[in-house]
């Protein structure tokens, strides 16, 4: 606020508050304070009356030079200059097509389209004609004078102009209510008949009432009056109530100290009431709050408690009773003397420390006696202290004390008091009159310990424990679902019912929420983070609401949606208990408790109905999106790219409650809430946006989405696609025609390449062709050695012509690349026969060829098989084999694909033998001359040998 002095309140047809100060214009949206000055176009900051005509422009009449009108954007002002008759606006006036303007000195009437302003002819009087309000009566506009009496405003020849029609003087305000008008005066107000003060009947004799001078007036929707009242030169001011004609004082209900109350406002809506003083600024009223404090002065509400008939409120002194319209109270001096009288009396045994017990200190003294808390079991108060346990009627008469110190305590399903002790175990009493219980050890793990909270459901009651998770009481035995491995969670400290279910909290904020009817079910977990506070006070039930009380309020939970009420609802800290009682909620607090009407709150409407967007800033300057024709085609330069939007939601009686969320695209996540009204979006890359935003409401746990803005940031010249496509298009030339030059000098060199490898690779195969010669002639001449070593001189002259023949066929056919079938079978014949000679032919030799083969026809690589063959003479037939057999096959498998197989029954070979194949130089010369022939050599050779059962050689020969 830019000043204490509050002038005139204004609530517009939007729910915004508008103040006037003796320095500025203060709007008021949502609790965001905006002020306008003279700098803004306000004709001057003194601003003494505020009104809204039917366009749904604001009126604004400073006290010195004339009238200002804002429509949204601009100001626009009339003063004198423009014929208004008076520069000081003491009142503004609303009808129809015109604003009635009141002045210090006069009266004129604008026209609220044409801003055409009609002086009237005001008086001949020397007095000034100051006006102080208006009212309307039967459609006729009257004009209330400080001075001069009361005028209405009639037609004369066409024109306007002023007719007493009463003289009263000293007149300071006027209210209509009805057909009854309230007008003040000097220390004092009458009530009179509106057609009579109209008209001008007597009114002088009427009665005299309230004690001030009164400036401003509302009614409320439940139809109660609120006059403001500034005495002057007495101390009879401030705000109050007229009822039954009387001024009822609201000073202290609403908090207002100041005497100097001179303007009202109140908000239908919201009901609220903004009081404006004259020397302490604007005061806000919530006139039906959500939340109703209580007040017990001086006293901390610890507990509550009811009955069939009865309630009780649990003091930090003593205990509040109610029971069939009367009301008692406990004080601690009574439930000490009820100690006493027990201690005196009773013939049993106190309990001991040394029992197991948690001992009582008997001497403890009546004030310092401390309530730990109340319960209520067979339709008695059961409180629990640190003097003992007293079960009280709802009379307050006392209907048993219990010698136990105990800190939480409990019953059975069928009643049975339950003693938790923390040190000591757990007894279940089955007889107090004769102190009969069963104890429970601490040593066993499933009795309870360190118990700070409890809940007894249907036929369990359930133990809370800081150190060792959740306890049961089910059919006289106690379970530890920490020891038993149901439920590993430790430190627990709050329990309530929740429907079928239970909800529990832990020592760290979170909430699970439970099902143990059969079996135990985890059914959820909230998460403290999701719970506005950390510390969690009370958890409660309410028609399938969890009501969660922390240090910074209270939540509503249900299925995912969360009520949020704090002190900007009414609710204060500090929290000390809470108890549901039907549709209401109390909860204790220091000096009194709070009563919340949970039904109101957990159904509410939704508040927030829609978005405007206030401000538009372009790389930080304000860009004028208000004058364009079409607010949904925002189109930016590429470096236009960082963007600011402001904007405002609908008037909400807890705008601190809302947080706000938004996403550029629908396909986008929603960015993480914040509390300000407002997108920054900085470098921003070429493209179209489509601005949502989200409005989370912790008032109603409702949301609120809508499109704020559509715009788009439009790329730079060299990333549009016509210039892409014309860079792409001359690269694409350029390309093109370097590829052509090249591919033209790749074919030339490709031509000559194409020779060499040619020539390098015929080359190649007859070398290597070569390097077999020298191989087998070796072999063969190692058998004619041992024929000549034997002395058989005819088998060497014979083995010796056979060799010839082999060698002319060997210097044929090593400098062809390829023979016909039918010579490869000839060569291969005669080599065996060589060969078998050395083995005195006992190897019997088989060669099958397929009936479709044409092997004057079919053309294979030369020399392909003659290193395999060789292979089995030379290592498959030792002298063990005495019936050796070498089988040659050849197939034809597919068009262009021909297997030649040899198979022998030798020796064979393992798979890690060094005598394998593979390790042959010949096998291996054989792989390379396929590999140069364009074979797969995994799939061309396929050598499977078995040990002491043989060996199969495939060969795969593309033909």
């Amino acid at each position: 606020m830019p000043n204490n002095t509050v002038r005139s309140l204004l609530v517009d047809s939007n729910n915004i508050l508008w103040i006037g100060t003796e320095n500025g214009v203060v709007k008021k949206e949502n609790d965001v304070f905006t002020n306008f000055f003279e700098e803004d176009g306000l004709a001057l900051n003194s601003c003494w009356a505020i009104a809204e005509d039917k366009n749904k422009n604001l009126w604004f009449g400073s006290y010195g030079e004339g009238v200002s009108i804002y429509n949204g954007n601009d100001f626009k002002v009339i003063s004198e200059e423009q014929g208004l008759v008076h520069g000081e606006i003491t009142k503004l006036f609303t009808h129809g097509n015109y604003m009635y303007v009141g002045t210090s000195d006069g009266v004129s009437i604008i026209n609220i389209n044409s801003f055409e302003v009609l002086s009237l002819n005001n008086h001949s009087d020397d007095d000034l004609f100051r006006v102080q309000d208006f009212f309307k009566y039967r459609d006729e506009i009257y004009v209330v004078t400080y001075n001069t009496g009361i005028f209405k405003i009639v037609s004369e020849d066409d024109q306007p102009a002023l007719l007493k029609v009463n003289d009263i003087k000293y007149n300071y305000s006027v209210f209509v209510d009805n057909d009854s008008i309230y007008n003040s005066n000097k220390g004092f107000f009458t009530k009179n008949s509106i057609g009579d003060f109209a008209n001008g009947r007597d009114t002088i004799q009427s009665k005299k009432l309230g004690v001030s001078i009164i400036w401003d007036h509302v009614k409320s929707k439940d139809y109660k009056i609120f006059a403001a009242a500034w005495g002057i030169y007495d101390t009879n001011g401030g705000i109050y109530e007229i009822v039954n004609n009387t001024l009822i004082s609201r000073a202290s209900d609403f908090n207002i100290s100041s005497k100097k109350v001179i303007s009202l406002a109140y908000d239908a809506r919201f009901e609220k009431l903004y009081v404006g003083t004259k020397d302490a600024g604007l005061f806000e009223v919530k006139l039906n709050p959500q939340i109703k404090f209580n007040e017990i002065q001086g006293k901390n509400v610890l507990g509550f408690a009811r009955t069939n008939n009865s309630s009780a409120v649990l003091l930090d002194d003593g205990i509040l009773l109610k029971d069939a319209g009367k009301q008692r109270t406990i004080n601690l001096a009574q439930l000490k003397k009820w100690q006493e009288e027990y201690v005196l009396n009773t013939k049993l045994a106190l309990p001991k420390h040394q029992d197991s017990f948690y001992e009582l200190d008997y001497s403890t003294k009546a004030i310092d006696i401390s309530f730990y808390d109340i319960k209520v079991s067979q339709n008695r108060y059961w409180v629990n202290t640190n003097i003992g346990v007293f079960a009280i009627k709802p009379s307050g008469a006392l209907d048993r004390y219990l010698p136990l110190h105990s800190e939480e305590i409990n019953f059975t399903e069928a009643g049975d008091l339950i003693e938790t002790n923390p040190y000591g175990g757990l007894r279940i009493y089955s007889d107090l009159d004769t102190f009969k219980y069963t104890h429970f050890k601490q040593e066993d793990p499933e009795t309870p310990t360190m118990v700070v909270n409890s809940l007894q459901k249907d036929l369990k009651t359930y133990f809370l424990s800081v150190f060792s998770g959740l306890y049961v009481l089910e059919n006289k035995e106690f379970k530890s679902y920490l020891h038993n491995g149901i439920w590993k969670e430790k430190k627990l400290r709050h329990i309530t019912t929740l429907g079928k279910n239970i909800a529990i909290s832990s020592e760290f904020g979170d909430v699970f929420i439970l099902n143990d009817e059969g079996s135990f079910k985890l059914l959820n977990k909230i998460p403290r983070a999701k719970i506005q506070g950390n510390t969690i006070s009370f958890l409660k039930e309410y028609k399938g609401y969890l009501l969660i009380g922390t240090e910074k309020g209270l939540t509503l939970y249900k299925n995912e949606r969360y009520i949020f009420l704090d002190e900007e609802q009414g609710l204060k800290q500090v929290l000390l208990s809470a108890e549901v009682d039907e549709n209401n909620l109390k909860i204790g607090s220091k000096n009194g408790y709070y009563s919340i009407d949970l039904e109101a709150i957990s159904d509410p409407k939704l508040l927030v109905s829609r978005l405007k967007l206030e401000e538009i800033f372009i790389n930080n300057n304000k860009f004028p999106f208000e004058h364009l024709a079409d607010k949904g085609k925002v189109k930016l330069s590429y470096n236009e790219n960082t963007v600011l939007l402001k904007f405002s939601t609908n008037a909400h009686p807890n705008p601190h409650k809302l947080s706000y969320q938004y996403r550029l695209n629908a396909n986008d996540s929603w960015n993480l809430p914040t509390s300000k009204p407002e997108i920054f979006l900085p470098f921003l890359p070429a493209d179209k946006y489509n601005v949502t935003v989200r409005v989370i409401d912790a008032s109603t746990g409702l949301n609120y989405t809508q499109t704020l803005l559509k715009f788009t940031i439009l790329p730079p010249f060299w990333k549009t696609w016509w210039f892409i496509l014309l860079i792409i298009g001359l690269v694409g030339l350029v390309v093109y025609s370097a590829y052509n030059y090249e591919i033209r000098q790749t074919r030339k060199f490709q031509e000559q390449k194409s020779l060499i490898q040619k020539r390098f690779e015929e080359t190649k195969m007859e070398a290597l062709l070569a390097q077999m010669n020298p191989h087998f002639i070796f072999n063969a001449m190692n058998s004619i050695q041992n024929y000549i070593m034997d002395s058989d001189v005819d088998n060497a002259s014979i083995f010796l012509g056979d060799f010839a023949k082999l060698i002319r066929l060997n210097l044929d056919h090593c400098t062809k690349p390829t023979i016909l079938l039918v010579e490869e079978i000839e060569y291969l014949s005669s080599y065996i026969r060589v060969e078998n000679t050395r083995f005195s032919n006992r190897i019997k030799v088989i060669i099958e060829i397929d009936p479709s083969i044409d092997v004057y026809e079919l053309e294979i690589p030369t020399m392909i098989l003659q290193t395999f063959v060789e292979n089995v003479f030379v290592h498959a037939f030792p002298p063990s084999i005495t019936k050796p057999s070498l089988t040659v096959t050849f197939k034809l498998m597919s068009e262009n694909v021909l297997q030649c197989k040899i198979a022998d029954n030798g020796i064979g070979f393992s798979p890690n033998s060094t005598n394998s194949l593979h390790n042959s130089k010949g096998v291996n010369l054989v792989k390379e001359r396929l590999l140069l022939l364009g074979h797969n050599i995994d799939h061309a050779v396929q050598i499977e040998s078995t040990k002491n059962k043989g060996t199969v050689v495939t060969i795969s020969l593309k033909v």
